[in-house]
């Protein structure tokens, strides 16, 4: 069981609209006439013109107006307006070139919510974090109170080293195996490690940049039918708290793949430990489900 099965992604999006509309309504409630407050939707771009957005401006007699900025270079898209005028804000008028709106400071729960219904539903921001206001960032993005952790003397296996290259992270792997398993690693030609576990094996590379270190396991051979083994692997992938099982031609593995700028040896340890219990536990159950046999036959 995975540790976000309950995991909801539409009850999850509601909730952030509705509490970014209550914290909106905060700030609307106590905003006053000596600043403005605009949110914009957050770009990826490097683009000059200005984003779709809502600008909070408070008049004199608390009363709090509203004005949309769309995402044709200001302008609301045909799609946009139609949506807008849904929404019930105000068409553009010859005194106010953009779509607006002005309720009562003591409305502004009400404004808040349109302007959350407006920016999820006529732009299409999947979530508050893809919006940037421009003011009170920490109250509409939310504010965690963290008291700093006293640090403490690490373990030698919980340092970080930082490979020069992938012969250096190399040496490196091979003196924590050799600590591990008493000896030497053996490596084939291609510079792969090979572990055995139980009826498993278990092989170790290093990519050309020594930024990861790849470990992965066959599984199960001979396998018989793709489209039955695809299915099995794609539940086992979404059950799967560590490792990623992929079939290729007849033969599927499972892979874990560890950063390793810098490199920790404890971490390399904890993939070891996870890669061969998926390994020797589960092996012979998929074989048998896939109709396959597992690297070593008991006997």
């Amino acid at each position: 069981m995975n540790d976000y099965e309950d995991f909801d992604f539409d009850d999850t999006q509601r909730e952030a609209w509705e509490d970014f509309a209550g914290r909106l309504d905060e700030v609307l409630s106590v905003m006053d006439a000596t600043a403005d407050l605009s949110i914009s939707v957050a770009t990826t771009t490097d683009c000059a013109g200005p984003q779709p957005g809502i600008l909070f401006t408070v008049l004199d007699d608390a009363v709090i107006s509203a004005y949309v900025t769309g995402s044709d270079e200001g302008r609301p898209t045909a799609q946009e307006a139609r949506g807008l005028a849904e929404f019930g804000w105000t068409p553009p008028t010859d005194e106010e070139p953009r779509f607006h709106t002005a309720v009562a400071q003591e409305a502004s729960a009400d404004l808040a919510h349109l302007a959350s219904d407006t920016l999820a539903g006529v732009f299409s921001v999947l979530h508050p974090i893809f919006l940037e206001p421009d003011q009170l960032a920490e109250i509409l993005k939310g504010e965690t109170d963290w008291t700093p952790l006293k640090p403490k003397k690490l373990k030698r296996s919980e340092a970080s080293i930082q490979p020069a290259n992938r012969q250096d992270l190399d040496n490196l792997v091979a003196a924590e195996l050799q600590r591990s398993f008493g000896h030497p690693p053996l490596r084939n030609e291609q510079g792969d490690v090979a572990i055995r576990v139980g009826s498993a094996i278990l092989f170790l590379r290093s990519s050309e940049d020594a930024s990861e270190l790849i470990l992965f396991s066959p599984l199960v051979h001979d396998v018989n039918g793709r489209s039955r083994a695809c299915e099995v692997l794609n539940d086992l992938n979404v059950e799967s708290r560590y490792g990623r099982f992929a079939l290729h031609r007849d033969r599927v593995y499972v892979q874990v793949s560890v950063p390793a700028r810098p490199f920790v040896p404890a971490h390399l340890n904890q993939a070891l430990r996870a890669v061969s219990q998926i390994a020797d536990g589960i092996d012979e159950e998929l074989a048998v489900k896939l109709g396959g046999r597992t690297t070593f036959q008991n006997t």
